[in-house]
């Protein structure tokens, strides 16, 4: 309950900046026990804020209050958390300063009394500092990953019991940036309300108008006419999973220099939901009507955009446990065995509609329309389908390299990929990039090769590029192309395709490609279609390795070791 308070603020505060550029870089030390401890490595985060808190470090002397006061990664010390409680009020940093006061605090004695109401009243005060404390804790931990190098500045917390809900004020909430940036979001207030045994509902109250600024560059304020903010927070998981955000008539001011822009609205929404444990459905970001402009010719209009990251089958419980074993084992990020076992499937699509661009030197670009999306799917976790489709249309620009009758105005692709073993593709990717990183090749390219050539035909993988269709002025080109692996093929692979182009004389007119000696061996294969406007070239892949034109063999595609290296 009273980690989503705070989620949804921070959640909220991304949202609201747009225009605020995070520093780019690793984090600091403190920052990496911050992720230390948000996935449940408290002997990590431990090892991190002691030395720095010996130091002196506020920070990191309260987070030593809070690891002793709960007992994560130690032994539970009221006595200890109260020491470095004090060490970090005597600096003046806050948290530290409302943490040392409820310790100080002597616990009344219970009286026995008949009156339920006086027990209840007192399990709502009890209850009360503990949302409170616990807000102070997750402003300090979930801070860093907004200001980044920078910090999160409130005050005092405030949390009142109403008749039908927890009320927790933060005041003045400010993201001060690393480069002297400042975000001042003013006082926000959350109502925490129960709705059964296992979730809670919670709203946020925003401010109409918010402050920023940006360092020898602008400052001014933004102001919000529709706010909407709310949360269903699941206390057995500890995660929110169904919530929305929706901002609407948005505008930027500047101090003394009028509007710099407006945005319609800003929705962020989810609606992922269980079904026999699993976890399945949409999370859509949206922007709507976007106009904005740097005060000189430049401008962008948008009409609308959306992501949406759809989640089918996804096991929560297993995610939080991998992202606990991961922290504890390598304190990094979840391996990609494990993602890819966690949900039967995840896909990513974006929409753009109507975008222009206005620049005074690099001209005028424009796009009509454009769809993209990336799915990847498995029944067992041990064969994978991916899928990629990309596609726009009304693609024009005035101020670009490449002549205009080159742009290509419509692009439609469909590739699919199915019987992939995520095994495979995993200990191969990983061992050759570490290779490349250290070596700078893959020196065990002969061993990749014979494996991947092996395993992928047992798999029986197959790709499938069902349609690549790119249009322009000057040219149009259709391909299609099925590829299967086989073991005993030379190449890895055997398969067949078609290209045709039409406009080919003004493509290789305009480009560099007739230069290329394979490009130009293809290209005397083809054959010219009836309408004469067009060239045919019927593509395969032999078992040989042996890539046919029309039947007329071109290059060789089995790869070619360096002798002196095989084992």
């Amino acid at each position: 309950m009273k980690k989503a308070a705070l989620a949804t603020v921070l959640a909220a505060t991304v949202v609201l900046a747009p225009w605020y550029s995070a520093q780019s870089g690793e984090a600091g030390d403190f920052l990496h026990g911050q992720r230390l401890y948000s996935l449940g490595d408290y002997a990590g985060a431990l090892n991190i804020w002691q030395g720095l808190a010996q130091q002196g470090d506020a920070r990191s002397q309260y987070s030593m209050a809070v690891l002793y006061l709960k007992g994560r990664g130690v032994a539970k010390d009221r006595a200890k958390a109260k020491e470095w409680a004090t060490l970090a009020a005597k600096q003046g940093y806050k948290p530290g300063q409302s943490l040392l006061q409820k310790l100080q605090k002597r616990k009344p004695r219970q009286k026995v009394s008949a009156k339920p109401k006086q027990r209840k009243a007192k399990s709502e005060v009890t209850e009360l500092e503990r949302i409170k404390a616990s807000v102070e804790e997750l402003l300090l931990h979930i801070g860093g990953k907004i200001a980044k190098d920078g910090r999160l500045q409130y005050g005092d917390l405030r949390a009142v019991q109403l008749a039908d809900a927890i009320e927790i004020t933060i005041p003045e909430v400010k993201v001060h940036g690393a480069d002297g940036s400042l975000f001042d979001i003013g006082t926000v207030v959350t109502h925490v309300r129960h709705l059964d045994s296992r979730f809670d509902d919670i709203t946020i109250a925003l401010p109409e108008k918010m402050r920023f600024r940006q360092p020898g560059v602008r400052s001014g304020y933004l102001t919000i006419a529709e706010r909407l903010a709310q949360v269903r927070w699941d206390r057995q998981l500890e995660i929110s999973i169904e919530f929305e955000f929706s901002l609407g008539d948005l505008r930027f001011l500047l101090d003394g220099s009028g509007e710099l822009g407006r945005i319609g609205e800003i929705l962020v929404h989810s609606d992922v939901l269980e079904k026999d444990g699993l976890w399945s459905g949409p999370i859509r970001i949206a922007l709507s009507q976007v106009q904005m402009t740097d005060g000189a010719p430049s401008a962008l209009h948008l009409d609308n955009a959306t992501i949406v990251l759809d989640l089918r089958g996804l096991d929560i419980p297993a995610y939080n446990q991998s992202q606990n074993q991961t922290a504890q084992e390598k304190n990094g990020g979840l391996p990609l065995k494990q993602i890819l076992t966690l949900a039967s499937g995840v896909g990513l699509h974006t929409s753009i509609k109507n975008l222009v661009v206005r620049h005074p030197r690099q001209g005028d670009f424009r796009l009509e329309a454009a769809e993209y999306g990336l799915g990847l799917s498995s029944t067992d976790g041990k064969l994978l389908k991916l899928t990629l489709t990309a596609g726009h249309s009304g693609l024009s620009s005035t101020g670009g390299g490449a002549p205009k009758g080159m742009v290509p105005r419509e692009i439609d692709i469909d590739l699919a990929m199915e019987n992939i073993p995520s095994e495979t593709i995993i200990s191969v990717g990983i061992a050759a990039a570490i290779e490349m990183t250290l070596l700078g090749q893959i020196s065990s390219s002969r061993q990749v090769f014979e494996r991947l050539r092996q395993e992928l035909s047992a798999a029986a993988t197959v790709m499938r590029l069902k349609r690549a269709k790119i249009l322009a002025k000057d040219y149009e080109i259709f391909l299609d192309l099925n590829l299967l692996a086989d073991g005993d093929a030379k190449a890895g692979m055997v398969g067949s395709g078609e290209l045709r182009i039409k406009g080919l004389d003004k493509l290789l007119t305009t480009s560099s490609s007739g230069e290329i000696p394979l490009i130009s061996a293809l290209v005397k294969k083809g054959k010219k279609v009836q309408d004469r406007r067009g060239h045919l070239f019927i593509l395969a892949v032999q078992p040989n390795g042996m890539l046919t034109v029309n039947e007329d063999p071109v290059v060789s595609l089995a790869p070619v070791f360096d002798n002196s290296a095989k084992k």
